[in-house]
């Protein structure tokens, strides 16, 4: 008897599609990068992709950057209505690549990353605390994990505290790195770290 298909498309069918908008996201990072470079437009990548100069990949459906105030004004002067558009009426910060349908979404050096009451500011992209690889500014891993813990504790986003958990992995963390940390993470850092090391021991 011929199993049921239950519902949605094939598992392949998804897989190339993933493969394809990977390499949508790979073409628009790149036209990306060259764009705000050309117009002095300083940012960094954060999020998704940027885990991956840390030893941790994930798949992700858009491009997370951080910018100033002024950058963002810049974007919208010199980008906006020119390859890039806001994905709803009145949205300054969550735009689309118009060619590849790649989301960008923009945060600003000044926010507190995870919301209001979170005890970390999003820096300068030309700060220290970020590193430039391949041309591109990303954050350094205290930075990164700082930013990844507030919006999971802040902002209730348990893939974040995920990402931490395959960070700490990923490069060997132990309860010295808790130090690095603001005093207001370190606690929910080192609960996740003896988690982690309790998922290797029932590996």
């Amino acid at each position: 008897m011929m199993a049921k298909q239950l519902f949605g498309p094939s598992l392949i069918a998804e897989l190339q599609r993933d493969y394809m908008h990977a390499k949508d996201i790979a073409t628009v990072l790149e036209a990306l990068t060259k764009r705000l470079d050309d117009e002095g437009i300083p940012f960094a990548l954060i999020g998704a992709l940027s885990m991956r100069h840390h030893g941790y990949v994930r798949y992700t459906e858009d491009i997370d950057i951080l910018t100033t105030r002024e950058g963002l004004e810049r974007i919208h002067e010199r980008l906006v209505g020119r390859g890039l558009r806001p994905r709803a009426e009145g949205l300054r910060k969550k735009l689309r690549d118009t060619e590849h349908q790649v989301n960008i979404d923009v945060l600003m050096a000044g926010e507190n990353a995870g919301g209001t009451g979170s005890p970390v500011v999003f820096p300068d992209p030309r700060s220290d605390g970020f590193l430039v690889v391949e041309g591109r500014r990303v954050p350094d891993l205290r930075l990164l994990l700082s930013f990844k813990l507030c919006s999971g504790v802040w902002a209730h986003r348990g893939k974040d505290l995920g990402d931490v958990q395959e960070l700490i992995k990923a490069n060997h963390l132990t309860e010295n790195f808790a130090e690095k940390l603001p005093p207001e993470l370190r606690s929910h850092f080192l609960g996740i770290l003896e988690q982690a090391r309790l998922e290797r021991d029932i590996e």
